[in-house]
């Protein structure tokens, strides 16, 4: 094991993430601080970074590299975006960070910014086209991503704070100043000339002013689950919540449910930003993305520059060796399920792909024995809400909860259960069929030891027929498959039968 600590010296903020890296490269989150120290702001007419600013920036480092060594053996990688970039005393700060911490800041250029930005959202977003947008405090990358490539960056030198000093947004915004500010973004967008052609694209969003924007909308809708990472709107629902928000003065901004106080004075300026790129490539959608340049960092750490082929295979693992969950079992479980999936389609006629539920499901139902093996089926459903599981939508996320519960309790009230909203009847109708599936493909591995090699099923007119190959005696297996035969057929209409 070994721990690494990522600082990230923002414009607006400065922010540490520790990981504890295990073998093969897999690692969990361990420790995470965020500082508002403002470092882009109250900068002189000649591009100086200001010293009480500066004074607070290396305190805060002091501290996370305090925090860092409270840990052990800790590599820590700091590094600076716009602010110090662009900062004419660069090399002062840069050096008295040095004198003071022995701590050397890589200052990431505009192109290296957007870089990490790009790889910090396709290692845990499952998507092929899209255009990012990461708004900072003073400056804004964009990334058209097409095929899961990077295919064009640029980094441009506005961001939340120096577009709310330059137009004096901090208390409130008029129409007259947001025609003003509108064609100014605008004029800087037209400017980058790829724009035209990556049109019509998802937006995926990262940093502080997309999550907020997230947080309005999931408290605007009471949204039952609290997560940002792949969390959607429609254009529509963006726009509306700008318009509501963009006339109220400062203390207005402080009663919004969802916004940062610590963001209520550059909000609207951002906002703005986040609006104008949405009409001018007409974006249908935005996607919220909880990684950026700090995990794009940590992805370079852990897998040099290789794009993860498959988010949520990835995760799915990540997940288990961390937890320390049974792999084989969980893999063969998996195996099983998706056999038994696919034979069954003519009886479970589920329409569409279910694959990812299940194989999520499948791999991840021992994680609640963990805490405990009793009443496990729940400490699976609180773990699997909660934890980073990357290449899911939230929807599907749920299912896959919902699916794990089922395999254990037939009987669970989904109704009356907290994210019901999320669901519709053909949800529901889906979550009982892969209840079914998963519970099968556990009473065939019920001895984690692989014994039961393939499945083969035949359906008849008033039962499925079953055939097992295997490494050994079947009898444990057929037994624990007979004790779910009742609600098979309460569900499917057809008898378990053993060939």
């Amino acid at each position: 094991m070994k721990n690494v600590g990522v600082i990230d010296i923002g414009s607006n903020s400065i922010r540490l993430v520790v990981i504890e890296i295990g073998k093969k490269n897999y690692f969990r989150v361990i420790d995470e601080v965020k500082e508002t120290v403002k470092l882009g702001m109250d900068m002189t007419a000649d591009g100086r970074l200001d010293p009480i600013r500066m004074e607070k920036a290396i305190q805060t480092l002091t501290n996370f590299k305090s925090l860092c060594e409270g840990l052990g053996e800790c590599n820590i990688f700091p590094v600076a975006t716009e602010a110090v970039r662009r900062a004419s005393n660069q090399r002062e700060f840069l050096e008295k960070v040095k004198s003071t911490l022995n701590m050397e800041i890589r200052v990431l250029t505009g192109a290296q910014e957007a870089y990490y930005d790009y790889f910090g959202v396709i290692n845990s977003l499952d998507f092929s086209n899209g255009l990012i947008m990461d708004i900072g405090g003073a400056s804004t990358e964009l990334v058209w991503v097409k095929n899961k490539k990077k295919k064009e960056a640029i980094s441009l030198p506005f961001g939340a704070i120096n577009i709310s000093a330059q137009f004096n947004l901090t208390e409130k915004m008029t129409s007259n100043t947001e025609k003003a500010l509108n064609k100014y973004l605008m004029d800087q967008f037209k400017k980058v000339a790829w724009l035209e052609e990556a049109k019509n694209l998802p937006l995926i969003g990262v940093g502080g002013t997309i999550r907020n924007i997230g947080k309005i909308s999931r408290k605007t809708n009471n949204y039952p689950i609290d997560r940002s990472h792949n969390y959607q709107m429609d254009s529509s629902e963006i726009l509306k919540i700008y318009d509501s928000i963009k006339y109220k003065n400062t203390e207005q901004r402080r009663k919004v449910k969802g916004l940062s106080k610590e963001r209520c004075d550059m909000f609207v300026g951002a906002f703005s930003a986040v609006t104008v790129l949405m009409k001018y490539c007409n974006n249908p959608k935005m996607i919220v993305s909880g990684s950026g340049l700090r995990e794009g960092l940590i992805y370079e750490i852990l897998r040099g520059e290789q794009v993860i082929k498959y988010v949520l295979q990835t995760s799915l693992d990540n997940v288990i060796k961390t937890l320390h969950i049974d792999k084989t079992h969980a893999h063969h479980v998996w195996k099983l399920a998706e056999n038994l999936y696919t034979q069954l389609k003519p009886l479970h006629k589920i329409n569409g792909n279910s694959y990812k539920i299940l194989k999520t499901a499948a791999m991840l139902n021992d994680c609640g024995k963990t805490i405990n093996f009793y009443n496990y089926h729940k400490h699976n459903f609180y773990m699997i809400t909660n934890t980073p599981i990357y290449g899911l939508s939230h929807k599907e996320l749920i299912m896959a909860a919902y699916t794990m519960m089922l395999s254990v309790k037939e009987n669970f009230d989904i109704d009356n259960s907290p994210y019901v909203t999320l669901l519709n009847e053909e949800d529901k109708y889906i979550i009982q069929r892969l209840g079914i599936v998963l519970r099968l493909a556990e009473c065939f591995d019920r001895k984690r030891n692989g014994n039961i090699t393939k499945i083969e099923c035949k359906l008849k007119a008033d039962r499925l027929s079953i055939h097992l190959l295997s490494k050994g005696t079947t009898e444990g297996e057929r037994k624990e498959v007979e004790g779910c035969g009742a609600y098979f057929t309460k569900v499917f209409g057809k008898t378990l039968q053993f060939e």
